[in-house]
C-alpha cells in the first residue's frame, strides 16, 4: 500500500479524515463528499471542470484525471493558473491522479460505502497506482487491514 487516509463517519453521514494526511487522496475524499454529482457526465468530456473549491483536469491522451483543491478560490492572494497553463499546473503533489477506469470503479465502490454507511472507511492507493476504498465497523479493524495488507492482483 503506497498511501492511505483513514476516515470516520460523522453525524451528517459524511466521511472526514481522522488525521490531516499528507496525501493526495484527501482531494479525492473531499471531492466525493462535497462536489460529486452522479448525473454530471461533463466529468469525462470536459478538459477542465471547476466546482466549489475543487477542480478536475482530464488528460485525455493518458486517460488520467487530476482532482485537486483550488486554493485560489478561497484565498484571493493566491493566483490560480490560466486556462492555457492548467495542464502544466496539475501534478501528483497538488492533485489526486487517477485513471478514468479507476475513477469509474472507485465511484461504484464509494457509492456502496455511502449506502451502507460503516462507521469507518479507508481510501488507499496500491502498489500499482490503483485507488480503492473499503468500509469498517471499527477503527481497530481498519488499522489491522493496513498492518496486514497484502498486494492484490494487477488491474
Amino acid at each position: 500500500m503506497k498511501e492511505y487516509v483513514f476516515l470516520n463517519k460523522e453525524k451528517n453521514n459524511k466521511y472526514y479524515t481522522i488525521n490531516q494526511p499528507d496525501s493526495s487522496l484527501w482531494n479525492l475524499n473531499y471531492f466525493f463528499e462535497n462536489d460529486y454529482r452522479s448525473y454530471d457526465k461533463d466529468i469525462f468530456i470536459e478538459e477542465q471542470i471547476f466546482y466549489n473549491v475543487m477542480y478536475i483536469y482530464n488528460d485525455f491522451k493518458q486517460k488520467i484525471m487530476y482532482i485537486g483543491f483550488a486554493e485560489w478560490s478561497i484565498n484571493e492572494d493566491i493566483k490560480g493558473p490560466s486556462y492555457e497553463d492548467f495542464p502544466y499546473y496539475v501534478n501528483e503533489i497538488n492533485s489526486c491522479k487517477i485513471s478514468h477506469d479507476n475513477f469509474i470503479e472507485f465511484t461504484q465502490k464509494w457509492l456502496e460505502i455511502k449506502r451502507t454507511l460503516p462507521p469507518f472507511a479507508i481510501i488507499y492507493r496500491d502498489e500499482n497506482e490503483w485507488i480503492h476504498c473499503k468500509g469498517f465497523d471499527s477503527k481497530e479493524d481498519m488499522e489491522s487491514f493496513v498492518q496486514n495488507y497484502q498486494p492484490a492482483e494487477i488491474h
